[in-house]
């Protein structure tokens, strides 16, 4: 058995060996200008290809994309799906990889695979489509961040209220995000029926549960309209059992010092009910 086994292993080695004397021979020189032309390619694809991401990576940048990004939905996205860079790093691998299958098919077609040309100028030719959706998308997504925000902002000067501020910047920023990731992946040739579909019924949830939930402040707000224009700040009133200095005349609530007291009394309460002027003290 030890034998054979020797014998084995010398057959192995003499072909590798023989192999190994007859491939330079036979399949290196007779195809080194191809085999040259290939490296080149290789190499050159190569340069090109850092150089393209360097170049993408500048104007983007210094278009502001970068800044711009820092604190958007992006970069925590990306960061979810385990990719370490920017939204700006990832266009740039993008055109990077984009330079590379093109380069690659030409290799290919060099080497005389037309079939494996074509899926790959297919695979090149999608990775713009992509690139100009995540461009989309991450513009959208600036801008809902931006939206979100100002709403947000509105919405708590007008409510008097960080819940229901919180609540309507919200709605506005995800409702922005989903309109550009649907705009997003129908340039990639998605489908994206089903998800209209479904943006639209979760938007209409979300009005129906958010309509429902402010039902009993409408009466505040309507309330709070009129005693802007009957209350001052500053004016010492009495109402009904409440009495005090006006400090603040909110959307939903008025806030009355009351013997250094803070005293928050919904609109509706004071709008039904006779307002005593006294002298400010």
């Amino acid at each position: 058995m030890s034998f054979n086994t020797t014998f084995d292993l010398q057959a192995i080695t003499s072909d590798i060996s023989v192999f190994f004397a007859n491939f330079t021979p036979n399949y290196i020189i007779p195809n080194l200008k191809l085999i040259t032309q290939i490296l080149l390619m290789l190499l050159f694809a190569y340069i090109v290809g850092r150089i393209g991401k360097a170049i993408t990576v500048k104007i983007l940048s210094m278009i502001g994309l970068k800044k711009s990004n820092v604190k958007s939905m992006t970069d925590n996205t990306l960061k979810a799906i385990g990719y370490g860079g920017s939204v700006v790093d990832l266009i740039g691998d993008l055109v990077k990889w984009f330079i590379y299958l093109i380069f690659l098919g030409v290799i290919i077609e060099t080497l005389g695979l037309p079939q494996l040309f074509i899926v790959f100028n297919t695979v090149a030719f999608f990775i713009p489509r992509v690139i100009g959706a995540i461009l989309i998308i991450v513009i959208g997504f600036i801008v809902a961040d931006f939206m979100g925000g100002a709403f947000g902002e509105a919405a708590k000067k007008f409510f008097q209220d960080e819940f229901l501020a919180s609540v309507a910047g919200g709605l506005i920023k995800y409702s922005i995000a989903m309109i550009v990731i649907i705009m997003g992946l129908a340039i990639i040739g998605i489908e994206t029926m089903a998800l209209l579909i479904l943006f639209a019924f979760m938007l209409l949830a979300s009005t129906i549960i958010f309509t429902l939930g402010m039902k009993d402040m409408f009466p505040n707000f309507t309330a709070g309209v009129h005693l802007k224009r009957v209350l001052k700040i500053g004016e010492h009133v009495k109402i009904g059992e409440y009495s005090g200095i006006v400090e603040n005349i909110g959307a939903v609530s008025v806030t009355l010092d009351s013997n250094g007291k803070k005293v928050n009394i919904p609109n509706a309460i004071l709008v039904n009910n006779p307002i005593e002027r006294k002298n400010k003290k």
